[in-house]
């Protein structure tokens, strides 16, 4: 066991509005819990790591450039300590208490646990764009026929790992945009983790940091990239035993 329980991360780009709060907030969350909340500065170049440091956050990485929150989220993994890892979105679009959830399927014996707005029993408080919802689905069908997802929703930015298999994993991953998710959930099966879906409340709120079509469109290629990896052998074998 490793001295942290839970490691929750945020990945965080130009968070100075609300990355205090959200320290707050996901501290009192969780209580019962003995927790290592690590910020992941991705190159904001304003006053997010200082206010984070302010707020109590055990640690704060700061990227030197703005490489995108697959980037930002794996180094909150590899310097994270606990023996759960959680990565949720700084603007809180599920409530932080949900994190609960995702350690009780790990205790459970889930390697992975991955958040799914399209579970049957997940709901939305504030609903995303009609424009966001259609590019998810179409998203997602794409990801399903490239790479053979069998999950409904691999975007949830809610996630959490085994401290054994975020290892696994994100030391394998190269993916540093919003498709890294999609690496995520590849690499869970590939690695033959066992890997469960949570239900989610969503309170969407509309990132106004990220520029939609531009994103879309090198997620579609960051998939494919993902696919040809893969047939070309580019992700490395599994070296944990039982996997």
């Amino acid at each position: 066991m490793k001295s942290q329980t839970v490691s929750v991360i945020l990945p965080s780009y130009r968070a100075t509005s609300i990355v205090a709060a959200t320290v707050t907030r996901v501290r009192n969350a969780l209580p019962d819990s003995e927790l290592e909340i690590i910020v992941v500065d991705d190159g904001s170049g304003d006053e997010t790591s200082l206010l984070a440091r302010r707020a109590g956050a055990d640690q704060v990485i700061e990227l030197p450039e703005n490489r995108g929150k697959g980037a930002a989220v794996r180094a909150g993994m590899m310097a994270a300590s606990g023996a759960y890892l959680v990565f949720t979105d700084v603007d809180l679009a599920y409530h932080p208490t949900q994190i609960a959830a995702l350690l009780e399927a790990l205790q459970a014996g889930a390697d992975v646990a991955l958040g799914s707005r399209r579970h049957p029993s997940s709901s939305e408080i504030t609903p995303a764009s009609g424009l966001r919802k259609r590019g998810s689905r179409i998203f997602n069908l794409f990801t399903r026929l490239v790479v053979g997802s069998s999950y409904l929703d691999t975007q949830c930015g809610l996630k959490g790992f085994t401290a054994e298999a975020a290892t696994e994993i994100f030391t394998r991953s190269k993916v540093d945009g919003f498709a890294f998710d999609v690496e995520v959930v590849h690499l869970a099966r590939k690695l033959g983790l066992k890997t469960t879906e949570v239900p989610v409340v969503l309170d969407h709120v509309e990132q106004t940091t990220v520029r939609f079509i531009p994103q879309a469109i090198r997620m579609l290629w960051d998939v494919l990239k993902i696919r040809m990896w893969s047939a070309l052998g580019r992700y490395p074998n599994p070296t944990a035993k039982g996997h």
